[in-house]
């Protein structure tokens, strides 16, 4: 009997070769836009659109599906827009070899993935295994605590950190009523002080925290 490994490398050997961007499919329901892909053993290897590459199981892959290609106008054949829509470009520039899986990622929470990208760069200049003086860790700096709470297991695990991270600041922006610089104040100090001052807490940290976010978001 075929190993799962190796029913899954043929599936995706059906997949055929060209240069538009594919898409891959994870058995949790995830998806990752990838320049391009290969086996090696029971591990796959993803060149990110941005720039360098991951591994990750074959195991965790149920296809690949391949993009339509982008017309001039940076539109897809099916309307979709192009990662490189000008409207993108400065937050995907920021984000770098992690803007695919931001976008994919703000998707899914509903938040906005230029707002998710500031608050990774402010929070780690995009080091996934990052670790602050108060125990906050990786991508998006989140607390041990904070991971749990959202259902990370993993913290240092790129996917589960943002993720989560994005889980947390979509349930502040419920909280604070869609008040963007509420919930980025929430996301540094905590929902309760910012429940008791009323606003974003008058900590240097914080109002500054807040600032850098907010101006990375606008750019």
């Amino acid at each position: 009997m075929r190993s799962l490994a190796a029913v899954i490398f043929l599936s995706l050997l059906a997949t055929p070769p060209g240069r538009a961007a594919e898409v891959v499919v994870f058995h949790d329901g995830r998806t990752l836009e990838v320049e391009a892909w290969e086996a090696a053993g029971e591990q796959a290897i993803l060149e990110l659109k941005g720039g360098g590459r991951i591994q990750v199981p074959l195991s965790r892959i149920v296809t690949v599906n391949r993009l339509p290609e982008a017309t001039e106008s940076g539109v897809a054949s099916n309307g979709v827009p192009h990662p490189t829509d000008p409207a993108e470009k400065a937050w995907r520039e920021l984000a770098g070899e992690y803007a695919d899986l931001i976008a994919l990622t703000a998707e899914r929470h509903g938040v906005e993935p230029g707002l998710l990208a500031a608050m990774a760069k402010v929070e780690s200049d995009f080091d996934p295994y990052a670790v602050s003086n108060k125990g906050a860790c990786g991508l998006l700096q989140l607390l041990p605590s904070t991971a749990e709470r959202f259902g990370v297991e993993s913290i240092f695990d790129v996917d589960q950190n943002l993720d989560g991270g994005a889980r947390y600041l979509r349930w502040l922006l419920d909280r604070f009523g869609g008040s963007t610089e509420l919930a980025v104040a929430a996301y540094n100090a905590g929902e309760e002080a910012v429940d008791r001052h009323g606003g974003i807490p008058p900590f240097p940290e914080t109002r500054a925290y807040v600032s850098r976010v907010m101006e990375r978001a606008r750019d």
